[in-house]
């Protein structure tokens, strides 16, 4: 299986978002990430993706890392920062997807 993890992040400082990916390495260091950029639908705030392979039973670990409450099913799934606890406080939005 394959998955895809959308961030988004309430800064555009390079290494406050370079923090944030190495948390992310931490928690799975096979995640490929990709460059941020600038995220157009909030000033002040950057986006990046993440992909890497999974298992079905890897899933649910992975996401009770990530956020403490997610909305949707496990492969398709969002949750925002300020209403939910996310592993770093400047993490405003996760997208989680999982294809077969």
């Amino acid at each position: 299986m394959f998955a895809r993890l959308h961030v988004i992040v309430s800064s555009e400082d390079d290494k406050e978002i370079q923090m944030i990916k190495d948390l992310l390495l931490n928690i799975n260091p096979n995640f490929s990430i990709s460059p941020s950029r600038e995220y157009a639908g909030l000033k002040d705030h950057s986006e990046f993706y993440i992909t890497c392979d999974i298992t079905k039973e890897e899933v649910q670990p992975l996401l009770d890392q990530l956020n403490n409450d997610w909305d949707g099913e496990m492969d398709d799934c969002i949750c925002y920062g300020f209403n939910t606890k996310m592993f770093h406080e400047l993490v405003y939005y996760l997208g989680f997807t999982l294809f077969d």
